[in-house]
């Protein structure tokens, strides 16, 4: 389990950043979904988190580890540009699976995130690629999980029960094996429609080009 893992880790929390573009979504949640209790997280199920429709034409299977720079980058400068363009569309689904590359804190880190309420999960993941550099460095990265949780509803005991999650533990982990399983070794990496396609933090241009043809745009 990644709990004492991230434990032996020790370290003030540190001030972060909202990206303003997601204050109102959080703000939104929070009021929908109240404070996740600690008994509800230790027992929420492991579930694939993806934007867009179940019909879309293609689907996008991104693989990324929460400390992985260039995968903050695809999340703060090129995703709104796709979701725009092709999610919010319904021509594209993409799926988030996690690829943490064997590093404890990106693992709890991803755990922690799949515990939020469903709805918090895409905001809670571009917040924390937005600030990575501080909760990543931070003396104290449980802490500093801890204060991005909360505005998620998780409080603190929540996150700690979190932790303890074996089955949310269990498809982190499956989502690394399959990972491994179709040779993808970096991150981001993306699968599209079956096919890895595209390596790294690409510009919404080379996502143009592989769409395009396919969604008959």
């Amino acid at each position: 389990m990644p709990t004492a893992r991230l434990r032996a880790f020790s370290f003030p929390k540190e001030d972060f950043a909202l990206p303003q573009f997601l204050r109102p979504l959080f703000l939104a949640a929070a009021l929908v979904a109240g404070i996740a209790a600690p008994g509800l997280a230790a027992s929420i199920p492991y579930s694939e988190r993806a934007l867009g429709s179940p019909d879309a034409k293609v689907t996008i299977v991104e693989y990324s580890s929460l400390l992985c720079p260039h995968c903050a980058d695809f999340h703060t400068q090129i995703l709104p540009e796709l979701k725009k363009e092709y999610i919010d569309t319904g021509k594209v689904r993409l799926v988030f699976k996690d690829h943490s590359l064997g590093q404890p804190l990106a693992v709890g880190a991803s755990v922690i995130a799949r515990c939020a309420p469903e709805q918090n999960f895409f905001p809670l993941i571009t917040t924390l690629f937005a600030n990575q550099r501080t909760w990543a460095t931070a003396k104290d990265p449980l802490a500093a999980l801890q204060g991005y949780a909360a505005l998620a509803g998780m409080d603190k005991a929540a996150v700690e029960a979190c932790l303890d999650n074996q089955d949310v533990f269990n498809g982190v982990q499956a989502g690394e094996a399959e990972a491994g399983r179709i040779g993808v070794e970096s991150t981001p990496s993306f699968v599209i429609d079956g096919k890895p396609v595209l390596v790294g933090a690409q510009p919404i241009e080379a996502f143009r080009k592989v769409l395009d043809p396919l969604v008959g745009g």
